[in-house]
């Protein structure tokens, strides 16, 4: 279980969590939070951070990332801004990014397990 402490500051199993974006969204897994942040301050996707996802396990340890899972999969850039972030009916998680990509991830190892492109 965990508990918001603020818009920046969770609260899992008596670990304490900072993170420098808002909290924008938190869905839960058997075995994680997926944790995805945004700056709800603007509009503006410039001024969104990027490779906002994290997956944190039950015990309030961070576990990944997303920055390394989608390093090699676009030649032009290392990051990515992540905009929804979903729990899939087979219990993965699914990400969208604002360039369009869709990924199918498994939540405890951050492991992509499919892909596609959605704009076009």
């Amino acid at each position: 279980m965990y508990k918001k402490i603020n818009d920046f500051t969770l609260n899992i199993n008596n670990e304490v969590l900072n993170f420098d974006y808002k909290i924008k969204s938190i869905v839960e897994f058997e075995k994680v939070y997926i944790i995805l942040l945004w700056n709800i301050d603007s509009d503006n996707m410039a001024d969104q951070p990027l490779s906002n996802v994290y997956s944190i396990g039950k015990n309030g340890k961070v576990l990944w990332n997303v920055k390394p899972i989608f390093q090699n999969y676009n030649k032009y850039t290392d990051e990515h801004l992540f905009i929804d972030i979903q729990k899939d009916d087979n219990g993965n998680l699914q990400l969208q990014t604002f360039e369009g990509i869709k990924a199918i991830v498994d939540p405890v190892s951050g492991r992509i397990l499919k892909k596609s492109w959605t704009k076009g």
